[in-house]
């Protein structure tokens, strides 16, 4: 199964990662501020620190659904929409907890990869397709307990900070069926 943001992990970031060690400014956000909102571009990409954000998008029937995390130390952007083409988001990006980012403006390190790795945005764009791709086969052919286990496995991932209704979201389950999974049925 594809776990979460697992293109991080096939992407050199180290380029991404010193110009925001770097340039970056620590910013504060409190538990359900957003870094970004479905619809608007995203201006920022950083590092997070602590807490926790969620990626999210309002279903037909006005339910909030969990689509993706990112935990302390990954990198946080809209990647697809705004880093890759400058284009509105399709989620939002809320802090699930209190949480510190250390961040930069999309723009700014755009110029410098494209100075210094003119083929990070190809790169990256393939192995999120890779991903998407991975994790839409992953929904058909894995049980919501496979499913659960993977993102157990994930590492940097504390899901005792994370509510159990975004777990379940994010696994396209429902919360008493999570409970079930998790108190071993």
């Amino acid at each position: 199964m594809a776990r979460i943001n697992d293109f991080m992990t096939k992407i050199d970031l180290s380029e991404l990662r010193e110009y925001i060690l770097r340039h970056g400014t620590t910013v504060p956000y409190r538990r359900g501020s957003d870094l970004c909102r479905k619809g608007e571009v995203c201006r920022n990409v950083g590092i997070v620190k602590s807490g926790y954000f969620k990626f999210t998008s309002i279903a037909s029937d006005g339910e909030e659904c969990v689509t993706g995390f990112t935990f302390k130390d990954e990198i946080v952007t809209d990647y697809v929409c705004s880093f890759l083409s400058n284009r509105p988001s399709f989620t939002s990006i809320t802090a699930g907890s209190d949480a510190t980012v250390l961040q930069v403006p999309i723009s700014a390190i755009r110029e410098h990869l494209k100075e210094h790795h003119p083929g990070f945005v190809a790169e990256t764009s393939s192995v999120l397709l890779r991903e998407a791709y991975s994790r839409y086969i992953d929904l058909h052919t894995l049980t919501p307990e496979e499913r659960y286990n993977e993102l157990c496995k994930r590492d940097k991932c504390d899901l005792r900070e994370v509510a159990l209704q975004e777990i379940a979201s994010f696994l396209t389950i429902s919360r008493r069926q999570l409970h079930r999974i998790r108190n071993g049925r």
